[in-house]
């Protein structure tokens, strides 16, 4: 008859065992599953929600009202002003009131003011630059939509990975807490086994409550975007395939780096050169056509400064008529005297050129500015799909064999549970650091497409 403290440490050994088992079991699926699983489903749902964006958002509404507003301003900056008309009394006596007198006339007249020609073309040609930077704003405004859109759906692609990992982890770990506690219990396994596993599972729980609360934040962030409540549901978050395939290509065997050197990039990128996309943001992106906008109608402005000192003609045509006496009829040609033109006209003018060298120095900031946010995204573009190359060649692949050396150790009693619960515990965090970069990646390739002005990937 076997003692019943070995009947109890068996049954332990062999539950360990099973739990185990599953733990390798499902390490190995995950480790299978890290790539094609990031790419299932379908885009979709994204496209829909970037959509919905698009058509809801106050911001996206706010600049085309005021693209109508800048439209509007067009007929009237080349339209001359109202005529005035005239009506009164031209000399009424004082001393004798009437209409007797051969001078006093009641009089009806229009007067038209004439701008110097040219300087109603120059106005229309303001106003009209000033509708083509309210459209740029517009795909601006459309572009920092769809990247707000697009990073709460990747981050919150993410915080359910991650849950997924914690969920299937603490599961394990609830095993093995299990296990401590019956070898303690028969006096084959010690204390520390047992407070070990239980700081493992707290800190496991803990980890949980904190991407919950994170999903909960992300999925807050995706429903202001579309216009819904915080709470409002959303569709499950994957990341798109191509986006996947950008960043870690179709499968572990085509990975491939630049040169064997530390630190190397990652072969095969998808993205063109830095040069090509510095261009392309250059060519295409909103924020330079609004500047040029500006400066286009700025330089309307500082040729109209330079007409200003030329006179507008005040054209007036009266018609008086007289008691007794034969009607009259007046016309008067009125021109200012530019006798204030150091003072009034010469300052506008150079407060014009400075506004203007002021728009070009301007559009030349955003250029070096956009050229420079390329080059950062593109470099951490680069180093995220690196590091995922790495992840999958040799970072998550050694950590699972680490796991099964360290499982298997334990079974036959050469490593302890402390050693297995380490063990477990550094997969786990490479598992979650791995979609904590392709989420990463997504979220920059989104950055970069709305700096560059259009998709970067082929």
């Amino acid at each position: 008859m076997i003692p019943l403290p070995f009947r109890i440490l068996a049954l332990a050994m062999v539950f360990a065992a099973s739990a185990i088992s599953r733990a390798e079991g499902q390490a190995q699926s995950a480790s299978r599953a890290q790539i094609s699983t990031s790419i299932d489903g379908s885009p979709e749902a994204l496209d829909s929600l970037v959509a919905r964006a698009l058509a809801v958002h106050p911001a996206v509404h706010a600049a085309a009202d005021r693209i109508e507003a800048a439209r509007a301003r067009v007929d009237p900056a080349g339209a001359w002003m109202d005529p005035m008309l005239m009506a009164g009394i031209q000399n009424f006596p004082v001393s004798e009131p009437g209409f007797g007198d051969f001078m006093t006339m009641k009089m009806l007249g229009i007067g038209q003011l004439v701008p110097y020609p040219g300087k109603t073309r120059l106005r229309r040609v303001a106003a009209e630059r000033a509708v083509a930077a309210a459209e740029a704003r517009l795909i601006s405004a459309r572009l920092e939509i769809e990247q707000r859109v697009r990073n709460a759906y990747y981050e919150l692609a993410f915080l359910q990975r991650a849950l997924e990992i914690t969920a299937r982890n603490q599961t394990l770990l609830g095993d093995l807490v299990r296990v401590a506690n019956m070898r303690y219990g028969v006096g084959t396994g010690g204390q520390q086994d047992v407070l070990k596993a239980g700081v493992e599972a707290a800190l496991l729980a803990e980890e949980a409550v904190a991407l919950t609360e994170q999903r909960r934040i992300a999925r807050a962030r995706l429903n202001e975007a579309i216009d819904r409540p915080s709470e409002s549901p959303v569709p499950p978050a994957i990341i798109p395939p191509r986006i996947a395939r950008a960043a870690v290509g179709q499968s572990a065997r085509e990975i491939r780096f630049v040169s064997a050197s530390l630190g190397a990039r990652a072969a095969d990128s998808p993205f063109p050169p830095l040069q090509a996309l510095e261009e392309m943001a250059v060519a295409n992106s909103p924020i330079l056509a609004e500047h040029a906008a500006l400066i286009e109608a700025q330089a309307a402005q500082v040729e109209l400064a330079r007409k200003e000192h030329l006179p507008d003609f005040d054209v007036a045509l009266q018609y008086g008529q007289r008691d007794g006496f034969s009607d009259m009829v007046s016309a008067t040609v009125s021109v200012p005297l530019p006798v204030n033109r150091r003072k009034r006209q010469s300052l506008e003018l150079s407060a014009a050129r400075a506004e203007m060298s002021a728009a070009e120095a301007a559009r030349h900031e955003a250029r070096n500015a956009i050229r420079l946010e390329v080059a950062r995204l593109h470099s951490d573009l680069e180093r995220d799909r690196a590091q995922l190359a790495l992840y999958v060649r040799s970072i998550i692949p050694q950590a699972k064999a680490s796991l099964e050396s360290a499982t298997a150790g334990y079974q036959v009693g050469q490593v302890d549970l402390l050693m297995l619960l380490d063990t477990g515990a550094t997969l786990y965090s490479y598992e979650a650091a791995y979609f904590r970069i392709l989420s990463d990646f997504a979220q920059r390739l989104a950055e970069i497409e709305r700096v560059v002005g259009r998709e970067v990937l082929p």
